[in-house]
């Protein structure tokens, strides 16, 4: 009886975690698109502007660059992806340090690796 309702508790865990998950990527979808990062890294049509989260992903996948991604979200520039230019803050959306940490996290665990 007490496997039986150890087994049922760790299920209950195990699906509250995986429900946590799939919130946290719809916030983070939720704070990109807020942001205004979507407009540029996810485009639907044929014409992006930036390379798209995988890709950032892909090539930022060392957690050694995690504090230089926060600092482009945040300050912006260019130089750092072919031609790219990420906007300077005032033409585009404010981000907080806090909120370029978070969606710097939910970027790099795109990376196939990592998940």
């Amino acid at each position: 009886m007490k496997t039986i309702i150890a087994l049922f508790s760790f299920g209950i865990l195990l699906l509250s975690s995986l429900t946590v998950t799939a919130d946290t990527h719809t916030d983070m979808q939720k704070l990109a698109e807020e942001k205004q990062c979507l407009s540029c890294h996810e485009r639907k049509d044929d014409t992006p502007r930036a390379p798209g989260f995988n890709s950032i992903a892909a090539k930022y996948s060392d957690s050694e660059m995690r504090g230089y991604l926060i600092d482009v979200i945040v300050s912006g520039g260019e130089k750092h992806w072919g031609s790219a230019v990420m906007p300077e803050p005032g033409e585009r959306a404010e981000v907080s340090e806090e909120e370029a940490e978070m969606l710097v996290d939910w970027i790099l665990k795109m990376h196939p690796e990592k998940t």
